[in-house]
């Protein structure tokens, strides 16, 4: 109505769509169609090798494991297991494997049993032992060790024995306990060890009696009463020595009394007093020293001694200088004193010569220090002539002070 030509309707474009849409889907359908009768002719192949395949490999594991069987070792089943590790019969190769090593070390156990039995020593039971610690015979074996081991320590606990027997000899049987402390013969070879050390001990004695009785002196019965203070002697051992020993004293005694008597001195009566003063010659020889002394101080002048001391101390302060004191006018008068005693004791070792010579009561001051002196150089003098030794002299000099002036 404004001039333009009137417009066709929309809906044109839109049938179009639907007519390609259809054809589209037709098209699809007949080229899926094509598509699957393709593919399912490609599986069936595919299938049937797979099939193949599997049938190949049971009867692959058919045949080994019928191999294994056949074989019927351990080793053949762990070879079968270890090819065909989830093959069919798997779990009863394991099971052959498990019965033929239980087999195995059976048998071996009894191998070694068997071997250690024949045997028959400790050595070998404890090899089994060793080896088969959980085998069927271990309680057994200990058995047989311990019996083995008691049997080994009788038989040398009767050789040790049977060796001691004949030696018979204290050190044996002490051997013998110092092995076999709890042998089957300890208590004999106690007895057998006190029974020869008794021996031994009587064997010493009577020898040790023997040899004092032989040897006949004091000195030897007192070293076997020493030795054996409860032999079977003793006693009689005692009364030896005691007997001896008196005799031996009285001998001593006579001897000694003969020589004082021979010698006639109070010197050698008094030196018989000083060795045997409960002597059967004391009393004696008291009197003999009295009746001798009161000779001689009869015989021996009297000298004034004081007077002799102080003369005698003035002249040696006038040679030597000093001074005197009373203690040594003392000194010269016990010098004095034990001169005289002296000469008394010893007078008759003095010969009546040497008598006249020396004991002088008219020279100026008289000493018996200077007699005595005089009397043993001379006595001595004549023992060297004769050839015998002198007697030391033991006189002592009067002291003096020393000078001390300046």
């Amino acid at each position: 109505m404004n001039g333009h030509p009137p417009r066709e309707p929309k809906c044109v474009p839109r049938v179009v769509c639907l007519r390609l849409a259809v054809l589209g889907i037709l098209a699809g359908t007949v080229l899926l169609s094509a598509c699957s009768q393709q593919s399912d002719t490609q599986q069936a192949p595919a299938q049937q090798q797979a099939g193949t395949d599997e049938q190949s490999r049971k009867d692959a594991d058919e045949k080994a494991w019928t191999e294994a069987v056949s074989a019927g070792t351990a080793a053949a089943f762990n070879g079968y297991i270890q090819n065909f590790g989830s093959g069919a019969h798997v779990t009863e190769a394991r099971d052959r494997v498990a019965a033929l090593n239980e087999q195995a070390r059976k048998q071996a156990d009894e191998k070694a049993w068997a071997d250690a039995q024949r045997a028959g020593t400790v050595a070998a039971f404890n090899g089994y032992i060793q080896n088969f610690a959980s085998g069927a015979h271990v309680a057994e074996a200990r058995l047989r060790i311990t019996a083995l081991n008691e049997r080994a320590r009788k038989d040398a606990d009767e050789k040790a024995w049977a060796d001691a027997a004949r030696t018979g000899t204290a050190a044996a049987f002490n051997t013998y306990l110092q092995n076999f402390g709890s042998g089957a013969h300890v208590a004999d070879a106690r007895q057998r060890i006190a029974a020869l050390d008794e021996q031994a001990r009587k064997d010493a004695d009577e020898k040790a009696w023997t040899d004092a009785e032989r040897a006949g002196t004091a000195a030897a019965f007192n070293g076997y009463i020493q030795n054996f203070s409860s032999g079977a002697h003793i006693a009689e051992a005692r009364q030896r020595a005691a007997t001896l020993e008196a005799k031996a004293r009285k001998d001593a005694d006579d001897k000694a009394w003969a020589d004082a008597q021979r010698a006639g001195t109070s010197s050698a009566y008094n030196t018989y007093l000083q060795n045997f003063g409960t002597g059967a010659y004391a009393a004696e020889a008291r009197r003999q020293v009295a009746t001798i002394d009161a000779q001689g101080r009869r015989e021996v002048p009297t000298v004034d001694i004081q007077k002799t001391c102080q003369a005698a101390a003035g002249v040696m302060v006038s040679l030597l200088g000093g001074s005197t004191t009373d203690q040594d006018v003392k000194g010269c008068l016990d010098s004095e004193q034990k001169a005289r005693e002296q000469i008394i004791k010893d007078r008759a070792t003095y010969s009546s010569l040497d008598k006249s010579r020396c004991m002088r009561t008219t020279v100026y001051l008289p000493s018996y220090v200077e007699w005595l002196t005089c009397l043993e150089m001379e006595r001595d003098v004549r023992k060297m002539q004769a050839g015998q030794p002198s007697t030391p002299s033991t006189t002592t000099l009067p002291r003096v002070r020393p000078a001390t002036n300046w």
